[in-house]
């Protein structure tokens, strides 16, 4: 009975030190739980079928979970703006593009998509910033959004 006690202790101690590392920035969630990149994105593929069906709860959820485990992926809070898009909370949505940018500022997509909303909100300043940053900092292998970048502006000109 005492070395269970003294089991529990040694594991008590050990999670408050992990919560302490966490909760000042020293470790991530994502060390803690010991999920790996490869199990990380199978369970946002996971979040992302469920968004192409239409499950935007269970999706939202799945994200959500990603990003508090993972929060330096930019995908995850791209996701999530996108969710949050979809059912209607712009505000919510551009929180997670801006979160997006934050973690990856070279990253065009979060720009072209969050310049959507300002669109939609009649925020033209704001988008046309966005878009303009994106246009000037597109590669090649970014065509399909330097379109829809391209597009957008013509629109709001």
């Amino acid at each position: 009975m005492a070395d269970i006690q003294e089991n529990d202790a040694v594991v008590r101690e050990h999670l408050h030190k992990l919560v302490e590392e966490w909760s000042h920035g020293r470790t991530s969630l994502k060390k803690i739980v010991g999920m790996g990149d490869d199990e990380l994105y199978a369970i946002a593929s996971q979040g992302y079928h469920l968004f192409v069906q239409g499950k935007n709860e269970p999706a939202r959820v799945l994200f959500e979970g990603l990003v508090a485990i993972d929060p330096r992926n930019a995908y995850y809070y791209r996701a999530l703006g996108a969710i949050y898009w979809r059912v209607k909370e712009p505000a919510l949505a551009i929180r997670q593009f801006t979160y997006a940018i934050r973690v990856s500022p070279r990253e065009i997509s979060s720009y072209v998509n969050r310049a959507e909303i300002y669109v939609a909100q009649k925020q033209f300043k704001l988008a046309r910033s966005d878009l303009q940053f994106a246009l000037s900092t597109a590669t090649e292998r970014d065509r399909a959004l330097i379109n829809k970048a391209r597009a957008i502006l013509r629109m709001i000109s």
